[in-house]
């Protein structure tokens, strides 16, 4: 089931309807069974898998709960037993056909090239393997370092299966949702709005732009030879914009839904594209993942607090394993490491302009305009944008074409009809003209419609996103992840 499905706009109404009519009590076990119902729909042996999953580290938490105060020792080794028994299950399923690729290539180069070739394995990955992993790992951890465990089974599978955020996250933190379970919540239908304003918005984005953009976006890739650089660009840059709108509308419809029944979901994104160095931007972009590969990853190896060169190698093998977490494949592993390399070169740059030398001083008030802000700004833009090439091609060749292409100044009319033409575009532009309408009736409440013309436009923004639907229909990028 998809957040954009027909089957979900029958099924959210039902479980939000049921939610409120049911006493406090009865909440939790609704919302488990709604999830396992939700994720079922789609393959339901795997959701037997995660439910068994799910089981072993509700126990793998008790028993460090109760060992830790004697024992610690051993409730270490618990701690790392159920980290390891996770990140197998989540290699298993994601990487055990790219480690056979590879090994394969390799023995096709080697002198034993003319041995017979692995099979491959092609298993099915599972929806949203990494994101339960991920939160499994960080509830055991915390529970190691002194958290209180979730001794609700209830409770604890719901906070792992919940479906707002079950596919693709945002991750979620274990304290502050069981937190919000424990609470009896009131209906609050300002609330209500508010999650179905997010729903809207996450739909038209996905829909109308995402959706628009990801044939555009096919067609130059796969082409990627035959591009002129105008063409190469507008392929990189609306890659950029698709995989924006189409992440970050999960994420509203995701929080959107949740917000409905009174849950607040950690946000995920915080205009990422207006940053002004590359720090700034794992600040904005995939929050909860940027902030937990620095907790449970950068920090664990030392952080900043080591010598330069090992901070330089904290920060480049916590991107390159964030690249792999994204796809079992080398031009995710190499879309990491650039973002690691730029990260270390950004963190030199930052620390030369904090010194007192004169040319320290003189980029210091360089920076200090606003002529300096948007040259970082742009900078950062464009760095992340060539970034997004290797993480969008299939293979390097493919990214190196794409890339050759946008600095080669030959020009070609392969797209220039789907240029001219194209719809996403166009409802970028829509949305851009409906969000500052949003944000003048924030600054001048005055102006805000009434309800029912505020149910009017959540209707007609609806509408629009259908109407400028494609024909076909793109799957969630990150639900390969």
């Amino acid at each position: 089931m998809l957040f954009n499905s027909v089957s979900y706009l029958l099924f959210l109404p039902i479980v939000v309807l049921a939610f409120w009519r049911l006493p406090h009590r009865f909440r939790a076990p609704l919302l488990l069974v709604a999830s396992a119902y939700f994720y079922m729909s789609w393959f339901p042996l795997y959701g037997l898998m995660l439910g068994g999953l799910t089981l072993l580290n509700y126990g793998l938490g008790m028993a460090i709960a109760a060992i830790k105060p004697a024992r610690p020792l051993l409730a270490k080794r618990v701690l790392i037993t159920g980290i390891v028994l996770n990140l197998f299950t989540l290699a298993y399923f994601k990487y055990t056909d790219f480690l056979i690729e590879s090994i394969n290539k390799i023995l096709a180069i080697s002198p034993l090239q003319t041995a017979a070739q692995l099979p491959m394995a092609h298993i099915l990955l599972p929806l949203g393997i990494s994101f339960f992993v991920f939160e499994f790992i960080h509830y055991l951890t915390d529970i190691y370092k002194g958290s209180r465990p979730i001794k609700d089974i209830v409770h604890f599978s719901l906070f792992a299966a919940f479906f707002p955020s079950q596919i693709a996250g945002p991750i979620k933190r274990y304290q502050d949702f069981v937190k919000q379970l424990e609470i009896p919540r009131r209906f609050d239908a300002a609330r209500l709005e508010a999650g179905l304003a997010l729903i809207m918005q996450g739909l038209f984005k996905k829909i109308a732009i995402a959706d628009n953009l990801s044939s555009l976006v096919g067609i130059g890739f796969a082409n990627a030879a035959s591009l002129g650089a105008p063409e190469a660009w507008v392929t990189a840059i609306a890659f950029t914009v698709q995989i924006y709108c189409d992440f970050s509308g999960y994420t509203d419809m995701g929080r959107g839904s949740a917000l409905m029944m009174g849950f607040d979901l950690p946000p995920n994104f915080n205009w990422p594209y207006i940053a002004s160095d590359l720090s700034d931007f794992w600040k904005r972009w995939h929050i909860s993942l940027s902030s937990w590969l620095r907790d449970y990853l950068y920090i664990p190896m030392g952080g900043s607090r080591c010598s330069d060169s090992r901070k330089q190698f904290n920060l480049v093998t916590t991107m390159v394993l964030g690249g792999l977490w994204h796809g079992a494949a080398w031009h995710f592993v190499i879309w990491g490491a650039f973002h690691g390399l730029g990260l270390v070169v950004s963190h030199m740059y930052a620390r030369f302009v904090k010194g007192e030398g004169a040319v320290s001083v003189a980029l210091q008030k360089w920076h200090a305009t606003k002529y300096g802000a948007a040259t970082s700004v742009g900078l950062t833009l464009l760095f992340v944008v060539v970034g997004w090439v290797f993480f969008r091609a299939s293979t390097m060749g493919e990214a190196g074409a794409l890339l050759q292409s946008a600095i080669t100044p030959v020009p070609s009319h392969y797209l220039e009809d789907a240029y001219l033409k194209y719809p996403g575009f166009a409802a970028l532009g829509v949305y851009c003209v409906g969000f500052c309408l949003l944000r003048l009736w924030e600054r001048m409440p005055r102006l805000r419609p009434l309800l029912p013309a505020r149910l009017v436009g959540y209707v007609a923004v609806f509408l629009a996103a259908v109407g400028f639907s494609p024909l076909g229909e793109a799957p969630f990028i990150y639900f390969q992840f």
